[in-house]
């Protein structure tokens, strides 16, 4: 499965230098956004509800903080930690990026959690719809069935960043 992901990704790498093929992907990217996410940053699933005291406790005191009040699309709280950075709107963790070693993540169809630093082959065991590159080193995994997109940004082989959004009307 390892030689299928990196042959995966050279041909997807080395088969992607028209615009026509980089705006498909970005439309597959945005396709694959999903309102029911299976994953979770130090234990904690995204769209899980916490106060800013519940952040503070379960992930300690953040390196920054920002807050704005959007209107009518509600609070957003940015809490970064580093290059890590948790974002909530209405209290609902909503954002996540994740790119250096203090927090681990838990995808949806692995058995263990993935941290930046770990190889490619980590992922093998998800059972993916489609992996897509969308710009240099960064790469989007769309589930089968649960219809929903991580982005993970790999260097060398190597897992550099990890990256969830999602523009989910629930909020």
């Amino acid at each position: 499965m390892y030689q299928f992901f990196n042959g995966f990704i050279y041909g997807m790498v080395m088969g992607m230098k028209t615009k026509i093929k980089v705006i498909t992907m970005l439309t597959v990217l945005l396709s694959c956004m999903s309102t029911n996410a299976q994953v979770s940053v130090n234990g904690i699933e995204v769209f899980s509800k916490l106060t800013k005291n519940e952040v503070f406790e379960i992930f300690g005191q953040p390196d920054e903080y920002e807050i704005q009040d959007s209107g009518d699309n509600g609070v957003d709280e940015r809490y970064y930690y580093g290059e890590n950075m948790l974002h909530f709107n209405e209290n609902f963790l909503y954002e996540v990026t994740i790119c250096d070693n203090r927090f681990i993540v838990k995808l949806y169809g692995l058995e263990r959690n993935i941290a930046i630093g770990d190889n490619i082959s980590a992922l093998e065991p998800l059972i993916v719809e489609k992996m897509t590159w969308y710009e240099k080193n960064w790469y989007s995994i769309c589930y089968p069935d649960l219809d929903e997109q991580v982005t993970f940004e790999i260097i060398d082989g190597i897992i550099t960043c990890i990256c969830f959004s999602t523009t989910s009307s629930l909020l």
